[in-house]
């Protein structure tokens, strides 16, 4: 591979807040040079290829630490519904995209939020059934916590009135015991596994590819990939790196509770730059918005309740132990304060029976989290795996948590600086399809913490604030430390991973501008050296 030299006057290398006026320099894959004009003379030979982008701004790539590749990728095929004003507008929006298929397959778009629609209604079949008749959809919710099923589907899987709801899970049902087509929590995961058991190596790698290409197209290079429901993905993205077609690297867990025989085999057997075992992932808890977070107190719209952990505590600091005891990370969904502490409790006592072993177990979301747990990230040296364009987006005054879990508990909702500021190292993602994969998105949310209406003045906790330099940290070196590859990635320096990302504008100058964050162009994405987007 020849030298590349890239010329900017605005370079980020992600070691101070300073920009550079000066080179990145690669060759083979590898950064050879980052630093002043200057100082990169002696290594600008006549065979030397120089991109000149004097007035881009030039950054390590994005590392998006938590997405969910395959039903992202999935729900693009057959329609996001994330902006839906209505059950109805999003049975039509999917009809729209669909109407023209001749295959009676399933449908799986989604991302719908109920929230967004009048009254906070959840739907029903019968929206879907009139577009719907003879082909099944799933449709899981923006949460991917919920789906929404027409009648077809639920046909397939023999749901009726007499169907038992699961553990932690349920059918929801009208008042003559009909299912309504709304699944709730444990209930979606059989139903999910069905449709894809069904589907083969080479269709997930295609789908699984074009993931990668529109990751490249927001500046991601790495991607941290986490099974939903237990769901892998490893065989389709070995497929795509053996064919030469991954273009995004990707360091995927698999689930917590495989055997540790499969565990144990998946990360012997990945390894490469491109593709890469890091460790295993599980619940503890579902979300607040949906009344499944594991939380400390009741909530204040629910006096008698509480919600309670899909793992038992005693099987959960067990099985976290067997993890560390064999040298592999876990990474802990948890949104309600109680899941929180029970992770942390977790990593604790395998901590003190494994002793430390720079594990950097993570703890994703922390939607809620009491005030005398924060500290303990930094203490335990585990990773806040959070997502900024979680934070409340529309509508401020009216979001849900105002009622479900009050204003005392809200304080303490993503509070990224001051885990921060007491020892945590941050990883920032964005959860997708949870939210769109626009990483400059999160950025714009973790420094303004502001809606799209620019509500409430100041920003939500507006002392949680981060600075651009660190919100850009987070998205960079901070997932490339949770992730165990700091030494190849997440910075612009000799000897690390050509791994660039090339944008049109400067965050450190339009951060507070939502219009100008949202919109801003990727002129260049550079994977291992590689351009895989623009140029």
């Amino acid at each position: 591979m020849s030298r590349t030299a890239l010329r900017s006057k605005r370079i980020y290398t992600g070691l101070t807040a300073e920009l550079t006026d000066g080179y990145v320099i690669w060759e083979d894959g590898k950064i050879l040079f980052a630093g002043p004009a200057a100082d990169a003379e002696p290594l600008l030979d006549p065979q030397t290829r120089i991109l000149a982008m004097d007035d881009a701004f030039v950054m390590p790539g994005f590392h998006d630490f938590h997405v969910h590749l395959l039903s992202g990728a999935l729900m693009e095929r057959d329609g996001i519904l994330r902006y839906a004003g209505s059950e109805e507008e999003a049975a039509k929006m999917l009809w729209e995209k669909n109407k023209d298929r001749r295959s009676k397959t399933w449908i799986l778009g989604g991302a719908w939020d109920n929230f967004r629609w009048p009254g906070s209604k959840l739907p029903s079949r019968e929206s879907l059934d009139q577009y719907f008749k003879d082909t099944p959809v799933f449709l899981l919710n923006k949460e991917c916590h919920g789906a929404w099923a027409n009648s077809e589907a639920l046909r397939r899987f023999n749901i009726t009135k007499e169907t038992p709801d699961p553990e932690n899970g349920s059918f929801f049902r009208d008042e003559s015991g009909r299912p309504t087509g709304y699944v709730h929590e444990a209930a979606v995961i059989p139903m999910l596994k069905g449709i894809l058991g069904k589907m083969s190596v080479e269709e997930m790698a295609d789908y699984a590819e074009s993931f990668a290409e529109k990751a490249n197209t927001y500046g991601i290079t790495s991607v941290g990939d986490l099974p939903l429901y237990g769901i892998r993905g490893d065989r389709a993205y070995k497929l795509l790196k053996d064919q030469g077609r991954l273009k995004v690297r990707i360091n995927f867990c698999i689930s917590l509770m495989e055997n540790l025989s499969d565990i144990l085999e998946a990360r012997a057997e990945y390894t490469s730059d491109l593709l890469r075992f890091i460790g295993v992932k599980d619940f503890l808890d579902g979300t607040p918005m949906g009344h499944t977070g594991f939380m400390l107190e009741p909530y204040t719209d629910m006096p008698d309740f509480r919600s309670k952990p899909m793992i038992e505590p005693e099987v959960l600091k067990t099985r976290v132990a067997l993890m560390a005891a064999n040298n592999i990370k876990v990474r802990l969904h948890a949104c309600g304060d109680a899941a929180v502490r029970l992770g942390l409790d977790a990593f604790a006592y395998a901590k003190e029976t494994c002793k430390d072993k720079d594990l950097r177990h993570c703890i994703e979301h922390i939607e809620s989290i009491s005030p005398d747990d924060i500290g303990r990230f930094g203490q335990l040296n585990v990773i806040p795996s959070v997502q900024p364009d979680h934070l409340p987006k529309y509508d401020f005054d009216h979001h849900p948590f105002h009622r479900m879990i009050g204003e005392k508990r809200m304080r303490y909702s993503w509070p990224f600086r001051s885990l921060a500021e007491q020892g945590a190292v941050l990883a920032f993602g964005t959860d997708y399809p949870v939210t769109e994969l626009n990483p400059l998105r999160g950025i714009y949310r973790a420094v303004t913490r502001l809606t799209d209406e620019g509500e409430p003045k100041d920003g939500f906790s507006p002392d949680e604030r981060l600075s651009v330099h660190q919100s850009l940290k987070a998205y960079t070196a901070g997932s490339a430390y949770a992730a165990g590859r700091e030494t190849e990635t997440g910075i612009l320096y000799p000897g690390m991973l050509a791994d660039l990302t090339v944008l049109a504008g400067n965050p450190f100058d339009c951060a507070l501008d939502r219009e100008k964050m949202f919109n801003m162009k990727v002129l260049m994405t550079v994977v291992g050296g590689e351009t895989v987007y623009g140029g």
